[in-house]
């Protein structure tokens, strides 16, 4: 464990680890000097041959060497603790960008909970209760075993008996409850990402779960998992109280094996015993306990190790500009999932500079996997996509996406301000910009009427929206990037008729506008595709001239 451990960490965070491991044994010794200052102050109090004077003398001392002991001890606690949060927050954002540059098509596969829940909460155990456990580990086994191997030097029958009562319980232990650990902690897991996503759908379908009166399934599943975990928290409680039971167990029974043998100076040697067990009774609890933490966790070094991992980047030319004078072509463009379902295969298409397409099919055509393709978010099965000849690639899409815009089904709405949404990425929108396309799009007068005009938060995922209201928002933000290529996914399909009229009216005047902007829209209903030029039928995988245009 503790070499998988080390291969996740990076060049840099091994050797500030080495650093935070030397802190970890300084104050290691540093204990058990604190815990060895007290052996002169109990033989002096034993003896009481110097009076009272010097003994208490020598008490203040220690009381002060125990001070700047406990002070140091808590500077050394900082490096660690720091040093663990690091390895938290670097790891967390590596998951959250290599989840994200996995692609379109990685995200579509996976639950966004439990992505979110993996993102957060298994990097912070990891750091929590991994390393925090394997440091508090090799701390407290050092000073257990510099004050064993203290005893067994200064009285080495004594200290055997330690060993020989204690090692035996602690073998004992460590083979019954291994492998139960690392499956409840498994369980656990499994359990708080159900939980997270009972929680998320609720919210999310509260209208549909209100008409239909169905949020009792969701509550009876939400206390289920509640239950779930509570019994296995209950369980891990039961095993992280017996490291306290086996090391008290291990102490008396030293000491009873001690009187027994009636061998030297029992009081003496009973007196340093009971001094060593003041310290070492509550580190072997901690090893074992951190034990018990870093069994319960192992599970998260493989979610770490999968998710920090950098997957092979695809081949591809290397960034440079894009210019869009001439069009879109796809030539013999196939495209299969995963899982072998092949959705089309040599579909060519031309799409020129300034026109304006529309793209229809049946449910499951393949509609919106062919604007994935044409975003570079899908790579081709086989086939190209060239964008003025130039082939459309994993490495060069970022600079194709400069050129282009978006407007899906759903619009993506942050959770800020009107003018954050339009000025989607930008770190300051400029508010005359925001106030021309707004303009374009006809929400001018309905953003003047809103509280705090640009600045009023939209709500989260737009809930204070209508549906148009998220469909002009979306065209408003292609235009602010003055986009040259803009792709409408069947935006219009939820909306009422008068609402796709307007919508549509928008993008034609837009398109009447703006003759340069290409314009490339799917949909279902044959009226919002009236002002295209060209119509591709995916169904049949041709060209339909619009009669209407």
């Amino acid at each position: 464990m503790i070499k998988e451990i080390i291969q996740l960490l990076s060049e840099g965070q091994r050797k500030r680890g080495v650093w935070v491991v030397f802190s970890v044994l300084l104050r290691a010794i540093l204990d058990f000097v604190g815990v060895a200052a007290l052996i002169p102050i109990f033989l002096v109090v034993i003896k009481q041959d110097d009076g009272r004077g010097p003994m208490l003398a020598l008490c203040g001392a220690v009381l002060l060497f125990v001070l700047l002991k406990n002070a140091l001890v808590a500077s050394l606690a900082r490096v660690q603790s720091r040093y663990q949060l690091e390895i938290y927050r670097e790891f967390s954002r590596r998951m959250f960008a290599n989840y994200y540059h996995r692609g379109l098509l990685f995200l579509k596969g996976k639950s966004s909970v439990r992505l979110g829940h993996e993102v957060n909460y298994v990097c912070y155990m990891f750091s929590s209760c991994v390393l925090a456990p394997v440091f508090r580990m090799a701390g407290e086994a050092v000073l257990v075993l510099l004050m064993v191997t203290a005893l067994v030097v200064w009285e080495s029958f004594a200290g055997f008996l330690l060993c020989a009562s204690f090692l035996p319980l602690a073998a004992l232990y460590v083979g019954l409850v291994r492998k139960r650990l690392r499956r409840y902690g498994m369980e656990e897991l499994e359990a708080r990402r159900k939980q997270s996503r009972t929680v998320v759908e609720a919210y999310r379908g509260y209208a549909e779960l209100e008409i239909a009166c169905a949020f009792h399934t969701s509550l009876a599943s939400f206390n289920q998992g509640l239950e779930f975990i509570v019994r296995n928290r209950l369980r891990m409680e039961v095993y992280q109280l017996f490291p306290s039971f086996l090391s008290e167990v291990a102490i008396v029974v030293g000491l009873a094996l001690l009187i027994g043998s009636g061998s030297g100076d029992l009081g003496l040697v009973s007196g340093v015993f009971a001094v060593a067990a003041f310290r070492l009774i509550p580190a072997v609890r901690s090893v074992l306990n951190s034990w018990v933490t870093l069994q319960n966790a192992s599970h998260t070094i493989t979610v770490v190790e999968k998710g920090i991992s950098n997957e092979p980047q695809q081949d591809g030319q290397s960034e440079a500009s894009f210019s869009f004078k001439q069009g879109i072509e796809l030539r013999n463009l196939s495209f299969a999932f995963p899982d072998g379902h092949v959705l089309f295969n040599d579909l060519n298409l031309n799409i020129h500079c300034g026109e304006r397409i529309g793209i229809r099919g049946a449910s499951g055509s393949g509609k919106s996997t062919l604007f994935n393709l044409m975003l570079g978010f899908f790579p081709p099965t086989s086939g190209r996509i060239l964008i003025d000849g130039r082939e459309l690639t994993s490495a060069n899409r970022n600079e194709w996406h400069k050129l282009v815009g978006y407007v899906p089904q759903e619009i993506f709405i942050i959770e800020g301000t009107l003018a954050d949404n339009i000025a989607l990425g930008q770190p300051q929108a400029d508010r005359t910009k925001v106030v021309q396309v707004l303009e374009q799009v006809q929400l001018r007068e309905w953003a003047d009427e809103l509280p705090q005009g640009l600045d009023t938060p939209l709500g989260e995922y737009g809930s204070r929206l209508s549906g148009g209201q998220k469909q002009r928002i979306g065209i408003a933000r292609a235009l602010y990037k003055e986009a040259e290529v803009l792709f409408f996914d069947e935006a219009t399909s939820a909306l009422d008729n008068k609402t796709e009229q307007g919508i549509n009216h928008a993008l034609e005047t837009l398109s009447l506008q703006h003759r340069e902007l290409t314009l490339i829209v799917i949909a279902h209903r044959g009226s919002s595709l009236a002002f295209c030029d060209r119509i591709f039928d995916l169904d049949v995988c041709d060209i339909v001239y619009n009669s209407k245009v």
